[in-house]
Order: C-alpha cells, then structure tokens, then sequence
C-alpha cells in the first residue's frame, strides 16, 4: 500500500509537516485518507516492524483523533485559514 503511495504522489513519514505548518492529508495505517496536523515541532517516527510500515502519529482535524500516518501530501483545498 505504502510503494503505491509512494508512486502515485504521496511523501514520506519522514518529511512530514511540522507543528504550525498547516494541514495536509495523510494515508493511515488501516488504509483511510483523512486531513490532518502535526502537534509537535518533532518528528517522531516508529520505525518499521512487524505491525505495519515506518508511521508517525498525528491529529485528525474534525475529530482530534490519533492517526497513524505512513504517508502524506498537501490537500487540494486550504484548510489552513480559520472559518468564520
């Protein structure tokens, strides 16, 4: 699922944004596409293993729900300016 991501023009974990960067959209580790943002101004990558691909955990926007992202990407729409 990652290399498809990967090849259709997702990022990597690894180059996500930081805390105050805006929102993006990630690919969750069950496979769910939600928009996002990071809460800390560190990465903090779980490495491969077992369970699932390199991820790192991130804030749904609407719920502030954990998500354990594996890949990212801006969203087409901006988000990042307060609705009124």
């Amino acid at each position: 699922m990652v290399e498809e991501a990967f090849a259709s023009g997702w990022h990597g974990v690894d180059t996500i944004p930081l805390k105050g960067e805006g929102d993006f959209l990630v690919l969750t580790l069950s496979g769910l596409i939600r928009l996002a943002r990071n809460r800390r101004d560190y990465r903090k990558i779980r490495k491969a293993d077992g369970y699932g691909p390199m991820r790192l955990t991130v804030n749904a926007v609407e719920s502030g729900n954990y998500l354990g992202a594996i890949a990212w990407k801006r969203s087409e729409t901006p988000s990042d300016t307060p609705s009124n």
